[in-house]
């Protein structure tokens, strides 16, 4: 006798940050609503600090050639060489938030001089701080370097996810400084952040559906397709990577993140809740560094 059977695993997720800075209100000097900057240097006019920017837009002071950059949708959060003169020492703090055992910092970075350009070292760090103030800090976590200020390009000018756990500060009240520190007379360039996840990750917010390991990457059609307003969305990994899936307007805008991280090999699946959403046709992305592919579906209200 065979006997068939599915494990369902349904994964808690705890989240207190998942900002992608694509609604953030956007002038000069945005954040997202209870994110605060601060200036120590004596630079601090507008456009030169910590600010939300759609790719591609210019920075104050700046080369032509030096534009913001997002991650893998419109904006990001970014700040430039020019905001010090001659030190650079800015910091943008999210709001405060209680860990639990667990809980992990994650964020997506770019730093470092393009190729054809002239190679600047560039930094950034990550503090965990008692309140919003630089004055407040409490822990250095990291200390993050391009490797381009003798002219060899290691991790420059690409995109690169960090994970940093907070398990350390369960049972505190604290919040998450990010500061660029450069003397800005040798080194620095920019720095841009995406995708900060504040929370526990530790198990995603999908369900394993099988105890097997699929032999390819797949990406199944949604169903029900049309639906409202939620609809499930089955893959399948066929090794240990990681994977994102995500939800697209007929823009290409990223328009919410049902997964992205560390995946184990398996049969998954994941529940799209629209209600949020206006009526029409929108496109799902499974990508690992082995894979990518697209389907389309329809959301009718």
């Amino acid at each position: 006798m065979v006997l068939a059977f599915i494990v369902p695993t349904i994964f808690a997720q705890r989240i207190i940050v998942n900002q992608d800075f694509e609604t953030t209100g956007f002038n000069t000097d945005s954040l997202p609503p209870n994110w605060v900057k601060e200036s120590v240097d004596p630079e601090s006019g507008p456009g030169k600090q910590w600010a939300v920017r759609d790719s591609g837009t210019g920075y104050v002071g700046t080369s032509i050639y030096v534009m913001a950059k997002a991650h893998d949708s419109r904006r990001a959060l970014t700040i430039p060489w020019s905001a010090g003169n001659p030190i650079a020492d800015d910091w943008t703090f999210t709001d405060t938030f209680t860990v639990q055992t667990g809980d992990s910092l994650i964020f997506w970075m770019l730093i470092g001089s393009p190729p054809g350009m002239t190679a600047y070292l560039d930094t950034m760090q990550v503090w965990t701080m008692y309140d919003q103030s630089a004055a407040l800090a409490h822990t250095k976590l990291a200390t993050f370097k391009s490797n381009d200020s003798a002219g060899v390009p290691l991790s420059n000018n690409t995109w690169q996810i960090y994970k940093l756990p907070l398990s350390a500060f369960a049972n505190q009240t604290i919040c998450i400084g990010f500061r660029y520190f450069m003397n800005t007379t040798v080194d620095g360039l920019w720095c841009n952040i995406d995708d900060v996840f504040i929370g526990n990750r530790a198990s995603v917010g999908i369900s394993q559906i099988g105890a097997n390991i699929p032999k390819h990457f797949a990406l199944s059609q949604n169903y029900p397709n049309p639906f409202n307003p939620t609809t499930r969305i089955k893959f399948d990994v066929p090794k240990n990577t990681i994977v994102k899936l995500g939800i697209y307007n007929n823009l290409g805008q990223l328009v919410k993140t049902l997964h992205d991280g560390q995946t184990n090999a398996g049969y998954y699946e994941a529940t799209f809740d629209g209600s949020t959403l206006s009526s029409g046709t929108y496109y799902y992305k499974l990508t690992s560094p082995d894979f990518t592919e697209t389907k389309r579906m329809i959301l009718v209200k």
